[in-house]
């Protein structure tokens, strides 16, 4: 018996919406049919049907998550990869016991901080609870703004990324290799160049992707040739390939993107970081302080905060404050510390909420646009998330309605780009499928870019951008103009001090 007989013979009809061939009217459907309607959604929380909430961070992600558990007898899964370690919930904005409502939360703060908790690892806790939510016949959603979290458990045979918030751009690694750190270590006495070396013999097509100096990425792919005998060029070329023709998506989906115009977005991320400290954030600092100088407590992370919950917005840019603190520096010299802590979390949040929006646009729509031509279908829907004031009316009511229709019969859906004209744009805007990493080229930033001269840290600091659409975005990016106009200005400096430097050389 096929999936649609067993739903046919479930629910008694020859289709939903029918009865015996005849179609059910509007409103008029009885008890018999509103039955019916309810062995439906259950078919379809047993078959898998499953909502995940995506969208940059501060955009409200978890207050629809909750409204919209509360309308469909639903439970919340964390997919936010600082969310999941215990502690620090200021930091890492975990939602509180009172902001729930009494709606069960699975994968919250759940991790010892001394490890690095991955993304295999989620995908696996994240699927046993669908399981067991599903059993309980309540609808799973997966909320969060770690999009390779969420692809992990949406797709079979997906191109899983560790993509940290330092590296925005994927991996695209097999699900059972895990970026170990103990495979770093296994080479920490080998140069950047001599492993892409030792990459580009081994396999020529990923070492043509990655930048020598890129020593995260190129690790990871000589990581999959020894943890898997085969070569990560062909791992990625194969798992395309199967997505084109197989199943590929896990559960029937509707993806709610949560968006808000830039400009607006920015400026709430800047008042968020100030209700953060108006919450307690320095007493986290603090305490932070006293976890970095007690080695036990990230004992099994590396160095830097580059991994696990060191990853989080705030920790680094606090670095400077926090060891001069150490020092009991006195108050006042610690002040211009903390305030420029301050403004570069403000700055950091931004450029990674600019990640989260590259992503959403270039993997998950795309992967998402890729099942709509197959029986197991991801639907993408935008909400407008701009203005807070109209809050109800443009994302609660909305997308509380479209989950329903979701779970009742995704047939009666409205059309996505219908929505708003943001979502027009957005949707339109989105590719048919995912382009191939493998077709990547890499683009270096000049404007960008900053020699050790120029970077106020004297390091180095070189933009490289995989693929054009990536590319493409980057320019057109504030912080790309920004630096342009930079630019731009000092050669009009350089050209007028050049030029009084002429004129007095001929006096």
């Amino acid at each position: 018996m096929t999936e649609e007989e067993q739903m046919n013979a479930l629910l008694g009809f020859g289709g939903f919406g029918t009865t015996k061939g005849k179609a059910v009217a509007g409103n008029n459907v009885g008890a018999a049919s509103v039955k019916k309607q309810r062995k439906f959604r259950q078919y379809m929380n047993r078959k898998g049907g499953f909502n995940p909430i995506t969208g940059t961070t501060g955009v409200g992600k978890s207050q629809l998550a909750i409204e919209l558990a509360r309308a469909v007898n639903g439970e919340v899964i964390n997919a936010d990869a600082l969310q999941v370690y215990k502690g620090y919930d200021i930091i890492t904005n975990k939602v509180s016991r009172e902001e729930m409502l009494g709606v069960p939360h699975h994968l919250l703060g759940f991790v010892d901080p001394n490890r690095e908790y991955t993304v295999q690892e989620f995908e696996q806790d994240a699927l046993r609870k669908i399981s067991e939510i599903h059993q309980r016949n309540r609808v799973p959603i997966l909320v969060g703004g770690t999009n390779y979290y969420i692809q992990s458990v949406m797709f079979r045979k997906s191109l899983i990324s560790t993509a940290s918030r330092d590296h925005g751009s994927p991996d695209d690694m097999p699900s059972g290799v895990s970026g170990s750190r103990e495979f770093e270590q296994q080479h920490s006495s080998k140069s950047d160049q001599d492993l892409w070396e030792e990459l580009r013999a081994a396999d020529p097509v990923m070492a043509e992707n990655w930048h020598a100096n890129n020593r995260r990425k190129v690790l990871r792919s000589l990581e999959v040739l020894a943890a898997t005998g085969r070569r990560h060029s062909e791992w990625i070329r194969e798992s395309e390939a199967a997505r084109e023709k197989e199943e590929v998506l896990r559960f029937p989906t509707l993806v709610l993107w949560l968006y808000a115009d830039p400009p607006t977005l920015d400026k709430r991320l800047f008042e968020r970081v100030d209700k953060m400290i108006e919450r307690g954030m320095f007493s986290e600092l603090s305490q932070l302080g006293k976890d970095l100088a007690d080695q036990a407590v990230f004992a099994g992370l590396s160095g830097g905060f580059s991994t696990g919950l060191k990853q989080a917005i705030g920790f680094r840019e606090f670095g400077p404050y926090l060891a001069a603190k150490s020092t009991n520096m006195p108050d006042e010299d610690l002040e211009p510390l903390r305030r420029q802590g301050v403004e570069d979390m403000k700055l950091s949040t931004r450029r990674y909420a600019k990640k989260q929006i590259a992503w959403i646009r270039n993997k998950l729509l795309p992967e998402c646009n890729g099942t709509l031509s197959k029986s197991v279908k991801a639907r993408p829907y935008v909400l407008d998330a701009t203005d807070i004031n109209t809050w109800d009316s443009l994302v609660k009511v909305p997308g509380v309605d479209i989950a329903k229709r979701f779970l009742d019969d995704d047939q009666s859906l409205p059309e996505a780009k219908a929505i708003s004209k943001i979502a027009a744009k957005l949707l339109a805007e989105a590719k048919e499928k995912p382009n191939s990493v493998l077709a990547w080229k890499r683009f270096r930033c000049p404007i960008c870019s900053k020699t050790p001269e120029e970077a106020r840290d004297r390091v180095a600091h070189e933009v490289w951008l995989n693929g054009q659409d990536e590319y493409n975005q980057h320019l057109g990016s504030r912080q790309h103009r920004k630096n342009r106009l930079y630019r731009k200005r000092l050669a009009e400096r350089e050209s007028t001090s050049l030029g009084n430097s002429d004129d007095d050389s001929g006096d």
